[in-house]
């Protein structure tokens, strides 16, 4: 009554107390659920800390309460509680836990319907554990999953857990056995649990047995019953010894021997064996004893083992395993089967044709096959294998085959050599011999006679027969030949043929002959009836338009036939077209091409009568618009260096040829526009007489020379237009204004800067090496295009060192710049840098300059070029004038050209020594254009221009990359 006063009086009192508690979470808690019977054991309860009436019950009964401040129980021996206002903690200790004392127990704030609860239950230790089947042995398929062995525990809580062991035979010795729980599956049924283990057995698990073991905390329970498995196994392979020796799957044994074998298996249940024979016969039984008497290659026997699987769970199996066992049967060789050809030999005489090839083949059979045939021939003489093979027969004689063959048993004795012989004879065939008659020339209307020579052969009896080969006519039949008046039909091969009839062994009647042939030939000299190309049978120069096709015709007559030759002669190389020996020959040139197909044709004949070679031509002319001369190709790319000097040729075919010199016309591009080239102090430009070829030179190239130029070329039937390009390519000049920056000198570092050069045309990079003035050793720093100042760091303090740099790209490298020498500040210097190093680089400055005006005076003082005097090709008269050009593609020759230096930038006119003309060109001239190689040479040798010592002598761009 107390309490419900107090309570009241709260509620009337603090309305704001009440919202507070309306909005605490209760939360009530213990260790454990699972209480052991006499233990102790608390129950938390956690609320707001501003609470002041809190209520414990039982299964909905009161067991303790706290309100403003006062705790009460209502049993002190079985329940004590606790309150910390600060931390809201309400702790209710069950002092000993009884069978009364499992129920729901519940938290809650007075009053309102926050609460919390749990229940707690008495622990059950686990008491004995059931294994089943209840049997002593399973037997069990190999390697067949079963799912019957189950372990049943009795009640506990908590939940009991159930383990499974394999013990590998060893019952008194756990420490081995083998965790088998992850094959099981387990329920919980009312606290009891039901573990069923899924098992795949195999051969390691036969004589092994299962038991299962449970716990639930309270210790472990290990199954009183073992469950022994009983593992059945198939027969393995059967295994087959002889004498206790395993003999694999083959024997060899001689004929008529006796073997004595044993077959073993093993498996679950035993297997029975049995022997199955080649015959269908069966012996059943582990041993059994053969003889073989048969001469058969080979035998087989098979060895058997079955037995009968009777798993406790499942049908009754029954399984089989086989051996096959061949048997090799051996003997020696049989007297031996020959045959030559196809034709079996049934007596030991041999008939063969002299000087013929004998081939007899003998095959013997035996097993194993016979390891060799050996014949001996007469004289001894030796040959090995099935096949005699006598190349060319000579003579008479005996023949004898040896076959012999090696036979290994697996019994003893185990090596045996089997042999047999047989002897031939040899009959010698040969047939009637022809000696030869020599080739007869006969003029029309003459007689011809011939007699055919030959020796008998064997059998004698011959015949004659002489034919006229070319018609397949029978002239004659005895041993001379006459015929009179021969006429041109007569000529041709004649042949005389004698036979005789043999028969040698293997073959048929085989009709032997011996011939020989030989020619009759009327003969009248040759000559040239018809040259002509269709269409312009009158005409011997025809104009076409190109891409049409010409056709040649050349006829004539002679006997023996003329040899007869189609010629394309059009520069002089002489290429065949098409030639044989007839009265008619032909050729044709398919989509005429003016740069390829025009000029002189020729059609040639004769015979052994003709003095003269007969000859006939026919000039071609095939209109087209000018084009690049295939034989003379320009090169559009051009590399070259500052003030050198050049020749763009320019090549073409064309047909009329161009009529004016205004129809060459060069431009060359400035910026973006293009301006028509004129001739000038540095700018050639030239013509060849005929109007095929144009030069245009430039001598001393600067720098806006580099750039691209075309020549424009035209006739009647159209324009060509050629692009060159003139690219820059050497080594980069050397850097300029190299010297050490204004900033002061440091004791360790110093700053260096300096103005690139011309890179080259080419990408260019910096070197710069320095070292100690007194060292030998240059430390070298590569450094990129873009960079123009850089500071060398780790240098020694009041030391003098020497600085230098150069460019380099991929052509080459630059000079060196002057060395710079400079002392680096002293660690107590406060001031700049020495003023000992800029007299140093002062003055090696000055000497440079002034050895280098000395050496460029006497460079230019006296510079010689010479000419290969036995150069010369086409178009020289385009060079006359002009010296150390590079000439490109093109090639000319010149006489001694000398620049003085009271002459500078003058040129003298040049020596014409030899001029072709650009049709012809040599049939030995396999490059087709030649180019000059001049040299250049310096009258002091200071002056001679090197690269590794090497003077270049080659200053022809005989080639351009693209």
């Amino acid at each position: 009554m107390r309490l419900w006063f107090l309570t009241m009086a709260m509620w009337a009192t603090n309305c704001r107390y009440i919202k507070e508690i309306c909005s605490c979470n209760v939360t009530l808690s213990a260790k454990t659920n699972l209480i052991d019977l006499g233990s102790r054991i608390s129950l938390t309860c956690q609320v707001c800390p501003s609470t002041v009436a809190i209520d414990f019950r039982h299964n909905g009964s009161h067991v303790a309460y706290y309100v403003f401040g006062e705790l009460s129980v209502v049993n002190n021996s079985l329940y004590s509680v606790t309150y910390d206002t600060e931390t809201g903690m309400f702790n209710l200790t069950i002092i000993n836990f009884t069978h009364s004392s499992v129920g729901n127990y519940s938290c809650s704030i007075s009053y309102t319907t926050n609460m919390s609860s749990l229940t707690l239950v008495l622990s059950v230790p686990v008491t004995f554990v059931t294994l089943i089947p209840a049997i002593p042995t399973i037997s069990v398929l190999q390697k067949v999953p079963i799912s019957v062995i189950k372990c049943i525990s009795s009640a506990g809580r908590p939940t009991p857990a159930i383990t499974w062991y394999l013990d590998k035979n060893t019952p008194s010795d756990n420490t081995n056995d083998v965790n088998i729980t992850a094959t099981s599956s387990s329920q919980t049924t009312g606290d009891v649990t039901t573990s069923t283990l899924t098992i795949t057995a195999t051969v390691e698990d036969h004589g092994s047995s299962i038991y299962c073991r449970v716990s639930n905390g309270y210790g472990h329970i290990i199954s009183n019953a073992r469950l022994n498995i009983n593992v059945l196994v198939v027969p393995s392979r059967p295994t087959i010894l002889h004498k206790s020796v395993i003999i694999g799957d083959n024997i060899s044994v001689t004929l008529n021997s006796t073997a004595s074998l044993e077959c073993n298996s093993s498996g679950n249940p035993t297997p029975n064996i049995s022997w199955l024979l080649s015959n269908g016969s069966v012996i059943n039984n582990t041993l059994i004893e053969l003889k073989w008497d048969n001469r058969v290659n080979t035998d087989m026997i098979t060895c058997r083992a079955s037995n009968v699987m009777k798993p406790t769970y499942g049908t009754t199996q029954t399984r089989s395993n086989t051996t096959a066992l061949w048997i090799n049967i051996l003997y020696s060789p049989l007297p031996p089967t020959c045959s030559i050809g196809d034709k079996i030999i049934t007596v030991n005489t041999i008939r063969a044709i002299t000087n013929e090839p004998m081939n007899m083949y003998c095959t013997s059979k035996s097993s194993p096959p016979p390891t060799s045939y050996s014949w001996t021939l007469p004289g001894g003489i030796k040959q090995d294998g099935q096949q005699l093979t006598i190349p060319i027969v000579l003579s008479n004689g005996h023949f004898t085959l040896d076959v012999n063959n090696i036979m290994n048993s697996t019994l003893l004795p185990q090596v045996i050599t089997g042999h047999v012989n047989v002897i031939f004879t040899l009959d010698i065939l040969f047939p009637v011999t022809v000696h030869n008659i020599e080739n007869k020339t006969v003029l029309r209307n003459q007689a011809l006679s011939a007699t055919c020579p030959y020796t008998l052969g064997n059998p004698p009896e011959t015949n004659f027969t002489w034919t006229h080969v070319n018609t397949y006519r029978v002239v004659g039949r005895q041993q001379s030949l006459s015929l009179t008046n021969i006429q041109t039909t007569d000529e041709g091969f004649y042949k005389c043929r004698v036979n005789n009839t043999m028969t040698p062994t293997g073959c048929c009647a085989l009709p032997a002959y011996d011939e020989t042939i030989f020619y009759v030939d009327v003969q009248y000299a040759a000559e040239i009836t018809r040259f002509y190309a269709s269409g312009f049978e009158n005409s011997q120069i025809i104009t076409v338009n190109e891409n049409e096709t010409v056709l040649l015709y050349c006829d004539s007559e002679g006997d023996p036939l003329p040899s007869m030759l189609l010629i394309n002669n059009t520069r002089g190389e002489n290429d065949l077209l098409s030639g044989k020996y007839y009265n008619t020959i032909s050729a044709y040139i398919p989509h005429a091409r003016c740069e390829y197909d025009m000029g002189i044709y020729q059609c040639r004949a004769n015979n052994t009568h003709n003095k003269i070679q007969q000859v006939r031509a026919i000039e071609v002319k095939i209109k087209c618009a000018p084009r690049s001369s295939p034989f003379m190709p320009p090169a559009p790319k051009v590399m070259t260096k500052i003030n050198s000097s050049l020749i763009l040729t320019y090549t073409i075919v064309a047909y009329p040829p161009p009529s004016t010199s205004s129809a060459f016309v060069w431009r060359k591009k400035v910026n973006e526009d293009w301006f028509v080239v004129n001739d000038s102090r540095r700018l050639h430009i030239q013509i060849s007489q005929n109007r095929l070829q144009t030069n245009l030179s430039i001598f001393q190239v600067q720098a806006d020379d580099f750039t691209n130029y075309t020549v424009k070329v035209n006739n009647d039937i159209g324009t060509t237009e050629q692009t060159f390009v003139i690219l820059v390519n050497e080594e980069p000049a050397t850097p300029e204004q190299f010297r050490v920056s204004e900033d002061p000198v440091k004791d360790s570092s110093v700053i260096v800067e300096w103005k690139p050069g011309f890179n080259g045309g080419e990408i260019q990079w910096f070197v710069i090496g320095y070292k100690q003035e007194t060292g030998k050793k240059w430390t070298y720093k590569t450094i990129l295009d873009h960079i123009i100042r850089i500071a060398i760091e780790g240098l020694v303090a009041g030391t003098a060192y020497q600085f230098k740099m150069y460019a380099e790209n991929s052509v080459g490298r630059s000079d060196e710049t002057i060395v710079l020498t400079l002392v680096t500040r002293a660690k107590a210097d406060n001031g700049s840098s020495s003023p000992v190093g800029a007299a140093v680089g002062g003055a090696v400055g000055g000497t440079l300059v002034i050895v280098i005006c000395i050496v460029l005076w006497k460079c230019r003082n006296s510079i010689t070029l010479k000419r290969n005097p036995d150069a010369g090709a086409p178009y020289d008269d385009l060079f006359k004038g002009h010296t150390n050009v590079s000439a490109v593609n093109t090639s000319s020759k010149y006489e001694e050209y000398r620049i003085e230096s009271h002459h500078i930038n003058q040129y003298e006119t040049l020596a014409e020594t030899s001029f072709h003309q650009y049709s012809v060109i040599s049939s030995g001239d396999t490059e087709g254009i030649s180019v000059l190689n001049r040299e250049s040479e310096a009258s002091d040798n200071d002056c001679a221009v090197r690269r590794e010592d090497k003077v270049y002598v080659n200053l022809v761009l005989s080639k351009t990359e693209n």
